[in-house]
């Protein structure tokens, strides 16, 4: 097929639900409203939020892939390193999903955080939760860029020529990393929340998270990508829009304080982006 005749090809990526289904809805509606019916999650469907069940199911029936997170993990193994706030919440997600009393609902939720992949291919993307070193749990802070850049340039490292950009969540905090090493958060980008990847340029893009951000913008936030299928054989470029969205915080923090086991810190921390 030649390069005119295809069409670009537009997806979303969202990251870090953590059980906050407000969140979630709002995203998802918004992701529908444009027409993209590709979308992929780079994990932490579940942890700290109050649901967890209703955001796995709706993760699971509209992802093409979900990635394993540090909290899927830590549901479906143990939360090791956590803090008391998030084992808390580890063990109280666990509880849920196991005291589900429909018997298919429950063994369709255990074995899709079972199944959950570290990594992922698309669209010539690198998809993981953390890091491209570490998957799973590695941190890549704004900060690291000048108090610790070598673990930046050897994450950059692990990228290869055909896999230059790799998207990221787990910080909760979204913006590009490049290899100089240096970080732009959206707003600081030369276009505004936007940013365009080619193919002689490495990059680490975080999404931000969904349902739990923490660069005191209390908005849920996720990316859409627009791959140019129809450039030169050879000569690859994509956009990203970074998305921020209002939802329901005041209901999410209320479902927060309702759950005993969740510590109420979990939900005051949305209403200041944290």
């Amino acid at each position: 097929m030649d390069a005119q005749d295809t069409m670009p090809t537009t997806f979303a990526v969202i990251s870090d639900i953590h059980g906050n289904l407000e969140a979630l809805e709002a995203v998802t509606a918004d992701i529908d409203k444009r027409g993209i019916k590709e979308r992929y999650c780079l994990g932490d469907v579940i942890g700290y939020g109050a649901s967890p069940k209703q955001c796995l199911d709706l993760v699971i029936d509209t992802c093409v892939a979900s990635l394993c997170g540090n909290h899927d993990q830590a549901v479906f193994y143990e939360p090791c390193g956590f803090n008391i706030s998030a084992e808390r919440a580890a063990y109280w997600t666990r509880s849920v999903f196991e005291d589900e009393t429909d018997k298919a609902n429950r063994k369709r939720r255990w074995e899709a955080l079972g199944r959950l992949p570290f990594k992922h291919e698309a669209h010539g993307l690198l998809l993981v939760h953390a890091s491209p070193r570490r998957p799973v749990n590695e941190y890549l802070f704004a900060e690291d860029c000048y108090t610790n850049p070598s673990k930046i340039l050897a994450n950059f490292e692990r990228l290869e020529p055909n896999h230059m950009t790799c998207m990221v969540g787990h910080t909760h905090v979204p913006g590009v990393f490049l290899d100089d090493p240096y970080f732009e958060p959206p707003m600081e980008l030369p276009e505004a929340n936007r940013y365009t990847i080619t193919e002689d340029e490495k990059a680490i893009i975080n999404v931000g998270s969904v349902g739990q951000p923490r660069d005191r913008d209390v908005r849920a936030s996720y990316a859409v990508v627009t791959v140019d299928d129809r450039r030169p054989e050879g000569e690859y470029r994509a956009d990203v829009e970074f998305v921020r969205l209002e939802y329901d915080i005041e209901k999410s923090v209320k479902k927060i304080f309702a759950v005993a086991e969740l510590d109420d810190f979990l939900g005051t921390r949305l209403l200041d982006g944290r």
